[in-house]
């Protein structure tokens, strides 16, 4: 029989009604792997379904004919070890797929984007944009080409035009993006909107007509956004209550309705419409009280706008328009307990394309007949892993020392639910996700339910400074960074206080940000933390300003991200890593990839060299690496050393399998 924790908890989240067993000890492969299915579109007809494939550390596209899913036909290609943003039919014959790829320049290391266009029996892959190589001389404000960096930005699919798209790029200076439309069949282009040096992205309305210009200004960094109305391009300020920084999401059918984001006297983001014509806001679409919005969603030949998506304790879409909403209550109705991610649907919408999970179940890749009221599995995300159970995920909160009520998740092995062991003085993992703008929700965590199924409960902090939860817990972090390292160690206090930690047997582990919280823990905490593991972290604060301000606009980026988060350079180097390691006296687990475009490589190395001696330490470099570790060796390394690593400073759990 399966038990709930302590009533201090504020609830725990349901599982699938569905056949399940417990997990046994599963190797950490099964958790290190990519997703086997990472993204899935169908074609308008819904008769294709394209998905990305994951095969032995690369990818693959792979195209599944619904009509006969037994067919011994295959078709696939190969699109190598590269990082997918996203795919989608353009119509019923070919597909295209968004991939990143990391560069080296010196020292400097970046991302470079790629458009491919792939015919739906994969017997033709082309890239839609070939990069123009910069010729000698070629500078940023003379008239020869330059490097073009992002070959992959669409500002939309033409639905009503099947055979373009709208796409931002510069002709010969790669910092003026202007609107071209391009044939999918020929690549040829034609100049739709001129670019502008103070515009970096640009929004169309439902007709396909660009109407928004949003960016920064090179010299003094300030936002800019422009409107086409009437015939003309205007300034923001000639629309009263709409200013440069506005989040703005596109329009409405009325074409004179622009979507934006607002407060309007609440703590959390919400959409409103303002009328272009009227220059003022006139109706709410959408606002929640606890959690902002992220985006809107469009319908399945993107002319209408049907709902709009938020982040609770997973990821949440509100439908507006009758049929969606008919839909997906029936999906969710078979799918009880279930967290269903709307992926996308036929033109009819007869077929609708979803992927369910919960917190203790990862994601299985499901088809939706509405003719027959069916569901149909398609796949799974951790084949290996599949429906077996896992560990438990409960809602929380704790009392941050200035008595500000922090949110957050722990993650407890089967057995603490089932009553096997009781839920106090477990070895405890302390996972702060990274970012610092992300946020951990109760959706299904990989890394969090490789800890508990070696028998480690975990708590993810959604300190001060994670997104989505309002303008004052984002804000707090930008103030101070202190205030997060702050909220971090008084959840770990939190769990000691309670007896649900072991005191004794305590690691801090992260990713990113996280894993600068992670070796901040063991300098200012170290009486709190048995271990730490930082992975691809950041290390040195200001050697990280140095690094942004090597790409465009990001000196600006530094200001915000980092140094307004901190006093003065002496207040830096208090909250630096690297300038402490010294006092590091627990034992310590660092990886970082060679490659790695968002924390440079040297931040690792920096960090190696400063560690004293007397420390048990672990170092992986992995080479080629990069942020995410998407190379599929990498990554089963990682977990399997960062498994020896806590197996040996936290011990055997009585929560083990």
């Amino acid at each position: 029989m399966r038990i709930f924790l302590s009533l201090v908890f504020l609830f725990s989240f349901g599982f699938a009604s569905v056949p399940l067993v417990h997990a046994k000890v599963l190797p950490s492969s099964y958790y290190s792997r990519l997703p086997a299915i990472d993204e899935a579109n169908i074609s308008p007809n819904g008769r294709w379904l394209a998905t990305v494939v994951e095969d032995r550390g690369a990818y693959v596209i792979r195209v599944f004919d619904l009509n006969n899913l037994n067919s011994k036909k295959v078709r696939t290609i190969g699109i190598g070890k590269v990082d997918v943003s996203w795919l989608k039919w353009v119509n019923n014959n070919q597909v295209l797929v968004s991939i990143y790829q990391t560069q080296q320049k010196g020292t400097l290391f970046y991302k470079t984007g790629s458009l491919i266009v792939i015919d739906k029996d994969m017997k033709e892959m082309r890239q839609v944009l070939q990069p123009k190589a910069r010729q000698k001389g070629a500078s940023r404000f003379n008239k020869k080409v330059a490097f073009r960096q992002f070959n992959n930005v669409v500002v939309d699919f033409l639905p009503d035009d099947p055979s373009h798209i709208l796409m931002a790029f510069g002709e010969e200076d790669r910092l003026v993006p202007g609107v071209h439309k391009v044939s999918l069949k020929s690549a040829s282009t034609k100049k739709v909107k001129n670019g502008s040096r103070n515009t970096q992205t640009w929004i169309t309305d439902l007709n396909g007509d660009v109407r928004i210009g949003l960016g920064q200004v090179e010299h003094n960094g300030d936002y800019h956004m422009s409107i086409y109305h009437d015939g003309k391009w205007l300034g923001v300020e000639n629309y009263p209550g709409l200013e440069a920084t506005t989040a703005t999401f596109g329009f409405t059918k009325n074409p004179n309705e622009l979507i934006i984001g607002g407060y309007n006297g609440k703590e959390t983001m919400g959409l409103y419409v303002y009328d272009l014509s009227l220059k003022k806001q006139t109706r709410k679409l959408f606002h929640h009280d606890v959690y902002d919005v992220n985006d809107v969603v469009l319908s399945a030949d993107g002319k209408k706008i049907v709902g709009v998506s938020f982040t609770g304790d997973s990821h949440e879409i509100e439908f507006f328009d009758a049929d969606y909403k008919e839909k997906m209550d029936k999906i969710k109705s078979k799918l009880e307990g279930y967290n269903i991610r709307y992926l996308d649907q036929s033109r009819d919408g007869k077929r609708v394309i979803f992927k369910a999970s919960s917190p203790s179940i990862p994601n299985i890749l499901y088809m939706y007949d509405a003719d027959i009221d069916k569901l149909q599995t398609l796949g799974y995300d951790y084949p290996e892993i599949g429906k077996t159970l896992q560990a438990d995920v409960t809602k929380i909160r704790y009392t941050a020392r200035d008595g500000y009520k922090i949110p957050g998740y722990i993650t407890t092995p089967p057995k603490i639910a089932d009553g096997e062991v009781a839920f106090k003085n477990l070895p405890f993992i302390i996972l702060p996700h990274g970012g610092p703008y992300a946020r951990d929700t109760a959706s299904f965590d990989v890394l969090a339910q490789f800890f508990a199924s070696r028998g480690y409960a975990v708590l993810q902090p959604n300190y001060r400074g994670s997104a989505g939860l309002g303008a004052s817990h984002l804000q707090a972090r930008r103030k101070n960074w202190e205030v997060m390292q702050e909220d971090v160690e008084d959840g770990t206090r939190w769990l000691i206080k309670k007896g649900y930690a072991d005191p004794k047997r305590i690691c801090i582990v992260g990713w990113f940000y996280g894993g600068y919280a992670a070796l901040m823990g063991a300098i200012k905490s170290p009486e709190l933390y048995t271990c730490s593991a930082s992975i691809a972290g950041l290390t040195d604060p200001k050697s990280h300003v140095y690094d942004l301000k090597r790409f465009l606009h990001g000196k600006y980026l530094a200001k915000s991200f980092i140094l307004a988060g901190f006093e003065d350079g002496d207040d830096i180097k208090e909250n630096s890593p690297v300038k402490r390691a010294s006092e590091i006296k627990i034992p310590v687990f660092l990886a970082h990839g060679t490659m790695d475009a968002r924390v440079n490589i040297s931040q690792y190395r920096s960090m190696k060299r400063a560690l004293g001696t007397g420390v048990d330490k672990v170092f992986i470099e992995f080479k080629g690496g990069d942020h995410r570790l998407i190379n599929t060796a990498h990554r089963n390394e990682l977990f399997s050393k960062l498994d020896i690593f806590l197996g040996k400073y936290l011990g055997e759990s009585a929560a083990a399998p």
